[in-house]
């Protein structure tokens, strides 16, 4: 007799009819491989005519770059350019780095995240009607959808506010050139923050297919035991040890992100709140606001982070505990086919059971652990910078009145 349907998120979700139509999306990875053929990283067939637009945008991000921070460092005069607008040329540098070192970074894994991609895709073609599977895909996506919407969100407000501080004007006085730089600057901010999109929903995406195939995985455990179905049961521990495998080689090739993740947003944060700060000191209320917003956004990111790597290893260690508390050696026992059953298949079981119990241990570059106690410790970092600089330009005030 099947068993009754347990699971979290994202399996446990289910969606309103009047959002129905999403549940025609039949890969809960569709967003990530559009975004990747476009600006991600995975993705470099040649044979596909997208990919010379993609080659295009990064080369075009690159050598912008490059000559916006040459002129900036080398040949803008601070005391031609207002202090404001010259704080934003340096943060375009410190914020346009982190974006593509971040995109840089995963081009050695990309061969990894291929295989990773390669196989939760594979999965859902075999089991495209499991209950689990037709519950979350749509969830997935949704999640996939926010995430762009949030990163893109970010996106757009650094390019609004960086306008008027391209590098070039201050130092070429032409008209054209002006002209040409009102287009090609914050298109520049635009694609370099959608990079760092694209890899950030490839990285989240893939975390919340591997915590849905988790939850399937425990499922069709439990209907495999209640049938003492062999095959089955055989067939759930290698699933089991191979999903182990996919998601052991997605932490080693993202570790490096998560560190200059957690870096850019720590910049971003702290650039917000020192901006939030001189603005509160001048009165300025209306960009109070919109630096508000995108410190906000940028803590709701770290904070993503943290529990969504807590989830997955919540559903690895999950898969252990199923097995043990199913009563599987009573079940597996009684008539002789339960007894032969159960020899063959108890060192398997055993070894789920025993590797369930350890730590799959995401970090940031090896360091420290990714959880939601370090996107916690990271948010006193903020609170910290926030007060420092609050009361720096406090006595700052004082000694000139």
């Amino acid at each position: 007799m099947s068993n009754s349907i347990r699971a979290a998120f994202p399996s446990n979700i289910v969606l309103p009819r009047w959002i129905g139509f999403i549940h025609k999306i039949q890969d809960p990875l569709a967003l990530q491989k559009a975004l990747d053929q476009l600006m991600g990283f995975i993705s470099w067939d040649l044979t596909n005519k997208i990919i010379y637009i993609k080659v295009f945008l990064i080369t075009y991000l690159f050598v912008y770059y490059v000559i916006c921070s040459v002129f900036i460092i080398f040949l803008v005069n601070p005391e031609d350019v207002h202090p404001d607008y010259y704080l934003r040329m340096w943060f375009f540098i410190g914020a346009g780095a982190s974006c593509i070192i971040r995109w840089i970074a995963m081009i050695p894994a990309r061969h990894g995240f291929a295989i990773v991609i390669q196989h939760l895709t594979e999965l859902t073609r075999q089991k495209p009607y499991q209950p689990l599977r037709v519950r979350s895909r749509p969830v997935i996506f949704l999640c996939s959808a926010y995430f762009f919407a949030m990163n893109t969100s970010v996106s757009a407000f650094w390019t609004v506010l960086l306008l008027g501080s391209c590098p070039t004007d201050y130092v070429i006085h032409s008209p054209i050139l002006s002209y040409a730089s009102l287009l090609l600057y914050p298109m520049e901010t635009l694609i370099n923050g959608m990079v760092a999109t694209a890899t950030t929903v490839t990285i989240l995406t893939t975390m919340l297919v591997f915590i849905a195939e988790f939850d399937i995985l425990g499922y069709d455990f439990r209907e495999a035991f209640s049938t003492a179905n062999s095959e089955e049961i055989r067939h759930c521990v290698e699933r089991h040890q191979r999903l182990l495998e996919m998601v052991t080689l997605y932490r080693e090739k993202s570790k490096l992100y998560f560190l200059i993740a957690m870096s850019l947003y720590f910049f971003l944060v702290t650039f917000s709140c020192l901006l939030l700060v001189v603005q509160l000191r001048q009165g300025d209320f209306h960009s109070v606001r919109f630096n508000g917003i995108n410190a906000g956004l940028s803590i709701v990111s770290i904070l993503l982070y943290g529990r969504i790597c807590d989830m997955l290893e919540d559903r690895v260690q999950d898969i252990g505990n199923q097995v043990y508390g199913s009563d599987w050696p009573l079940k597996l026992f009684g008539t002789r086919e339960r007894r032969e059953v159960h020899q063959t298949q108890k060192s398997g079981i055993l070894m789920v059971i025993t590797r369930s119990q350890r730590k799959v241990g995401f970090t940031c570059g090896g360091i420290i652990e990714m959880s939601t106690v370090t996107s916690m410790q990271a948010l006193k970092l903020f609170y910290t910078a926030l007060t420092i600089l609050w009361n720096a330009t406090s006595e700052s005030e004082g000694t000139q009145n």
